[in-house]
């Protein structure tokens, strides 16, 4: 079933927006730093009302992007970032074609029906060079069974399986931190892909 995010937006159906960034960027900022601050672009797909990219944009030297489908996610988003920090658009990620240093993943992937999660990685793999990196914060275990998504559930090894042939793994780790309501062993998984040669 296809979902109208901006209807979702105009409804206030939008349980997703916390009202800020996921607590546990900072801890994922800390321990990459070095890689992280090497990027000259950074892409956040499915970015909402841009939480996370105004925190990554104030945090890294890296030109950043937030794309969504929704406009009224990315009129918000512009609303809420008051120093024009990070670059907004409305599209779709499957069809983005410009290219990015870093993608940053934060419920995006969780909200793709789990036929077209292909085309994600697909996505990823074009946008990112050989070296590339995806770092994020998959969400694999909500609160309800796959089929009654989004959020789409996952399992860590079944999503290690759909990023295999074009990522390789460099460091996972759940979050020390993370929203009330999302505790608990195998909810969250932070991830850190290099794109393959």
């Amino acid at each position: 079933m296809s979902v109208d995010w901006n209807a979702c937006y105009h409804e206030g159906n939008t349980p997703w927006d916390k009202g800020e960034a996921h607590p546990a960027l900072p801890e994922l900022l800390a321990v990459h730093r070095d890689l992280l601050s090497r990027a000259g672009s950074l892409l956040v797909p499915g970015c909402g009302t841009g939480y996370d990219a105004c925190f990554l944009a104030a945090s890294l030297s890296a030109e950043v992007t937030g794309l969504d489908l929704a406009e009224e996610a990315i009129r918000r988003a512009r609303h809420q970032d008051s120093a024009g920090r990070v670059r907004w658009r409305q599209g779709d990620f499957f069809s983005w074609d410009e290219s990015a240093d870093l993608i940053f993943e934060h419920t995006c992937f969780c909200a793709i029906p789990v036929a077209r999660r292909h085309e994600y990685v697909a996505a990823a793999a074009r946008i990112l060079p050989p070296g590339g990196h995806l770092f994020g914060i998959f969400f694999l275990n909500p609160d309800h069974q796959d089929e009654e998504g989004p959020p789409f559930g996952i399992e860590r090894e079944g999503l290690f399986r759909f990023f295999e042939d074009s990522f390789e793994v460099l460091w996972r780790q759940a979050p020390a931190r993370t929203y009330p309501g999302r505790e608990g062993e195998g909810r969250e998984l932070c991830v850190l892909f290099k794109r393959r040669a």
